[in-house]
């Protein structure tokens, strides 16, 4: 005899708006839908009916909802406002919608700040409204579904990001790996990404050390499971300076004021133009740690990268810019 018991899923599902949190208009023009505008998020109404086998009860909480090229620092305090006020143990797994443009900031932050929560954490996004039939929207939110119907993320710390490349395969990201997608493209990729099929062995990592800079202030990690808070309180605020190195590149109409971190990125082969020296010295005088990544200090091949060293710049390798830049303004007391 068949059984058709259903599987029950307990999912706390976070609308923070984002193109997965749009509707098109009939002029074409995408906007977020309202608190109260639906009877239940379209997301939800077609996961429903994507994943038949599951029965899911699901709690919805919207913090904010907004465009993703808007979040700010005050967004990450929202969201970790809006995790740390519910129960996490009373759900089998959260969902949390996001706009692709900051995705991978999120992410990071995300992938920090959820370090000892004991249930999966699946960040959803989608290339285009849910209404849109090339969406790929709900194939991502039901992958997660599945993910979290076979237990596949079952130690603590996992935060993934299911998403469905326009190759038309489904891969998983861990958060603290994604990289921002590249301009024109659709598509996201992470150093250890992977098809779903092979999701086996994508378990939370013991995240690379960030590297001293005299004045760290990070929280404490208990160390009894009991007592460790599964969302920490946080308050971050936008005073950490992310600089890509160009041609011609005006380090002089850099200010530093306000600022008690920089994370200044590096061209492929670990060198910056010969001006960032004078920027370090600046940073030096300032009492302002100036972090260069990606840079092992002990595999560089170019006398411009040991001259960067000498006067100060701080080495970071191991790690996506998104994730060095989330620490900086995380844990970093200047």
């Amino acid at each position: 005899m068949q059984d058709n018991t259903k599987n029950e899923l307990r999912i706390l599902m976070i609308l923070t708006g984002g193109t997965i949190g749009t509707v098109s208009d009939p002029d074409g023009k995408r906007r977020i839908t309202s608190a109260g505008e639906e009877a239940e998020p379209m997301l939800l109404t077609a996961l429903r009916k994507e994943v038949p086998d599951y029965t899911l009860k699901v709690t919805v909480r919207i913090p904010y909802q907004v465009l993703s090229e808007h979040m700010t620092t005050g967004h990450f305090m929202a969201l970790a406002e809006c995790l740390r006020k519910e129960k996490l143990t009373g759900y089998d797994g959260v969902f949390i919608t996001h706009g692709s443009d900051t995705l991978a900031f999120t992410a990071a932050f995300l992938g920090e700040l959820l370090k000892d929560c004991p249930v999966p954490v699946f960040l959803l996004a989608a290339q285009r409204p849910i209404g849109d039939p090339e969406s790929n929207g709900v194939a991502n939110a039901a992958a997660a579904v599945r993910l979290l119907a076979e237990g596949t993320f079952s130690s603590r710390g996992n935060v993934i990001v299911p998403y469905r490349n326009s190759d038309d395969v489904m891969y998983l990201h861990r958060a603290s790996g994604l990289r921002q997608c590249q301009p024109g493209s659709d598509d996201f990729f992470s150093a250890d990404m992977r098809p779903m099929d092979r999701a086996a062995g994508m378990e939370q990592k013991e995240p690379a050390e960030f590297p001293e800079t005299g004045k760290k202030e990070s929280p404490e990690r208990e160390t009894t499971e009991r007592d460790v808070p599964i969302v920490p309180e946080i308050r971050i605020s936008p005073d950490v300076l992310l600089i890509h190195p160009y041609v011609g590149i005006r380090y002089d109409c850099i200010s530093l004021e306000g600022i008690r971190g920089v994370l200044h990125t590096l061209y492929h082969s670990s060198t910056a133009p010969k001006e960032l020296v004078g920027f370090l010295d600046r940073c030096r005088e300032a009492d302002v740690p100036c972090c260069i990544l990606p840079c092992d200090p002990e595999d560089y091949h170019y006398e411009t990268t040991a001259e960067l060293l000498q006067h100060g710049a701080i080495p970071v390798s191991g790690m996506t810019e998104e994730t060095a830049y989330i620490r900086l303004l995380m844990y970093h007391k200047i």
